[in-house]
């Protein structure tokens, strides 16, 4: 529910929206008063489009090629006529939230390198990804503030929606477990199919060594680094959430069962034998209207932001009578 004011970037960064070439060429696609959109842009903007899908395995068929230009034309419209709009403050903000969002995207690449590989696969080099995280949220800067008065919303309305859906359930949350579990796989890895009989009596005899252990009082996560065949939760001390509802129906009765550092048996599922510990517990509730006010009031913003955007625009474009020059 988060990012509301964001919507309006029907085709976002990271899949290639275009950028202004640094001389336009070619005929114009759209004009306006303050606005001209060249072919060459719109040409830039097509290709990185294409780049950015062919990372993802996609090819753009031909059949869509003009609808999907007059969406990007559509885009760069748009951004033009917000950046007319643009009061100092929010150049400000938008230079420093881009800074802010280039650093968080990059620190999720191993190096420099990985990161400027995987934004040239997509045609932009650094500069021109900087240059566009700035034109991309300074129009998001200037349509939120120019729309907020009219995504504001009441008290009442709030209350009218927890209480419709509160209604329906949706603020049920269920009961669950935080535990610490031995898992001993029943599953041959290599062919994905059960163990034969001898093997999974071996197996259960494992299984009861463990909690033979864990019952003698020794510590539960030398027991899982040494016995669990579960590589995931293996490398996190054997922790996981259990949730009322998405385990085997035995499974959830014997760890629901269980008080704050109880063990229980080894239990068998279809996967192998459970030895679980009881670290936190939490019955199951109802959130609260506070819990969840917050993610309400966005949520309604976002609809409405998303049917005031097209009118706004549609505003935005007469009132600098903006013409689209592209051919159908």
């Amino acid at each position: 529910m988060k990012h509301w004011h964001r919507k309006f970037l029907a085709i976002g960064m990271l899949t290639g929206l275009g950028l202004s070439a640094a001389v336009p060429t070619g005929r114009v696609v759209a004009t306006g008063v303050g606005v001209a959109v060249y072919e060459s842009e719109l040409e830039a903007a097509y290709r990185r489009y294409v780049m950015a899908q062919a990372t993802l395995g996609v090819d753009v068929s031909p059949l869509v090629e003009k609808a999907i230009q007059k969406q990007l034309l559509n885009d760069l419209i748009m951004q033009r006529l917000l950046d007319r709009r643009a009061q100092a403050g929010d150049r400000t903000k938008a230079e420093a939230d881009a800074g802010k969002q280039y650093n968080e995207l990059k620190s999720t690449f191993l190096t420099d390198d990985a990161f400027r590989l995987h934004l040239e696969s997509k045609g932009m080099t650094l500069a021109v990804f900087r240059k566009q995280l700035r034109i991309e949220l300074l129009a998001d800067t200037v349509a939120r503030r120019e729309l907020q008065s009219r995504v504001q919303t009441k008290e009442s309305d709030l209350l009218k929606f927890f209480n419709d859906r509160n209604a329906k359930g949706q603020w049920n949350v269920p009961e669950q477990a935080k535990v610490a579990e031995v898992f001993i796989s029943l599953v041959d890895p290599s062919t994905n199919l059960r163990l034969n009989p001898d093997a999974r009596a071996s197996k259960q005899a494992l299984a009861a060594k463990v909690f033979a252990k864990a019952a003698a009082g020794i510590d539960f996560k030398q027991l899982v680094k040494q016995f669990s065949e579960n590589p995931l939760t293996k490398q996190v001390a054997g922790e996981l959430v259990l949730v009322a509802g998405q385990v085997e129906a035995k499974v959830e009765k014997s760890v629901l069962a269980l008080k704050v550092n109880q063990i229980c048996p080894p239990v068998e599922s279809e996967q192998g034998f459970h030895i679980v510990k009881m670290l936190e517990h939490k019955p199951a509730r109802k959130k609260p209207y506070a819990e969840v006010r917050n993610d309400i009031r966005e949520y309604l913003q976002a609809e409405a932001y998303g049917k005031a955007l097209p009118i706004y625009f549609k505003q935005l474009k007469k009132e600098s009578s903006v013409r689209v020059l592209l051919a159908d």
